[in-house]
Formats: structure tokens, C-alpha cells, sequence
């Protein structure tokens, strides 16, 4: 048999993810078969399964790739951003301008349905908890204590509490828009929220 490059693998791979994305945003993640995800890459049940175990790793995959690029790509925005302030604003403006629509609509009900699908299962909910943790909440800790010590925030906030307050209130914000839609008012609320935080954790 001839080989198989390992361009041609990646190429495959991507196609796998790329297609289980599209098909968990469609159907959500609970009903979508491995079967769903064969006919929309045009391949086969075995073929995937070349790639990956299960659904529930494939979803992992996405995820984790997707975060790994998330964090990449804001470390390197944020070496140009002066204060932790800025960064904050930088983040609310990065969720403010996402592309809102059908797609984005699709994709948050995912995460958010794979998130509660975790906590029936101690192994998921392992991983989850801790890309929560060590990616997102300490992401977010890190720039509030920047600026606690140059003195932008309040010295008594509590670093994690404000962080975990931040992406629950992106999480919320999405949520609400997934279900309720266009008459959601998605942008102003990014906009309030950015205030409400940056009014609590600044200077007095």
C-alpha cells in the first residue's frame, strides 16, 4: 500500500473536525451520530475511527485546538496592549464584534451543551474543569493581578472571583443570545458589562 504523508493525515484530520463541528452546530451535540459526521466529510465510520475513538473525543479535539489558537493569538495581541485595563477592554471588544449570526448561534449552544453534558461524566468533567481553570479563569487572574500591582484595580479584589465573574458573564451573555436571537440586544450588553466591570475592579 503506498504511505500515507503526514500532510495528507493533517489534511484529513482538519476535514474530520471541520465537519463534526458543522454537524454539532446543526443537530447539537447529543443527537449527532458518528454517522451524521461520516456523511457530511463524505468518508466512513471506520475512517474516522482512524482518527479518533469516540464523538466525545472528537469534540475534545476541536475544542482544544480551538482554545490552543484562542490563547496563542490573544498572548500575542496582548504584548501591544499597554495595562491591564486595555486588555480587558480588548477582550470585551473581542466578543462585542464576534461575527453574531446563525453560525456563531450554533456554536455556542455546542460548547454550552457539551459543557453540561460533562458534569453527567467524572472523566469529561475532569477535562473541562480543568481548560476552565487553568486556561480561562488564571487567563483572566493574570491581568487582574497586573493591575492590582500597577495600581489601574482596587488592591482588596479578588483576583479569581472577578475572573470566574467575567466568564460567567460571556458565558451568560452568549447563552442568552443562542436562544433568544436578532431581538437580543447582543452588543449594547457587552458594552454594559464591560462598564459594570471595569467600574467595580478600578480605582475609586
Amino acid at each position: 500500500m503506498p504511505k500515507v504523508s503526514e500532510e495528507y493525515k493533517e489534511r484529513k484530520r482538519e476535514l474530520l473536525l471541520e465537519s463534526a463541528l458543522q454537524c454539532f452546530s446543526e443537530k447539537g451535540y447529543d443527537a449527532t451520530t458518528i454517522d451524521d459526521i461520516a456523511a457530511y466529510s463524505k468518508t466512513s465510520k471506520g475512517f474516522i475511527y482512524n482518527y479518533f475513538s469516540s464523538k466525545e473525543e472528537l469534540y475534545i479535539a476541536l475544542m482544544e485546538e480551538r482554545t490552543s489558537r484562542t490563547f496563542t493569538a490573544l498572548r500575542e495581541r496582548f504584548a501591544t496592549i499597554e495595562g491591564a485595563t486595555g486588555k480587558i477592554k480588548e477582550l470585551f471588544r473581542m466578543y462585542r464584534e464576534a461575527k453574531v449570526g446563525l453560525q456563531w448561534q450554533g456554536l455556542i449552544r455546542v460548547h454550552m451543551e457539551f459543557w453540561i453534558h460533562s458534569a453527567r461524566h467524572e472523566n469529561l468533567r475532569d477535562i473541562m474543569v480543568s481548560r476552565y481553570k487553568y486556561q480561562y479563569r488564571d487567563f483572566l487572574k493574570e491581568i487582574i493581578e497586573e493591575g492590582k500591582a500597577s495600581g489601574e484595580f482596587e488592591a482588596h479584589v479578588d483576583a479569581t472571583v472577578i475572573a470566574s465573574m467575567f466568564w460567567g458573564i460571556i458565558d451568560g451573555l452568549s447563552l442568552h443570545y443562542s436562544v433568544i436571537g436578532d431581538e437580543y440586544e447582543y452588543r449594547r450588553h457587552f458594552i454594559q458589562a464591560e462598564q459594570m466591570v471595569l467600574l467595580y475592579v478600578g480605582k475609586k
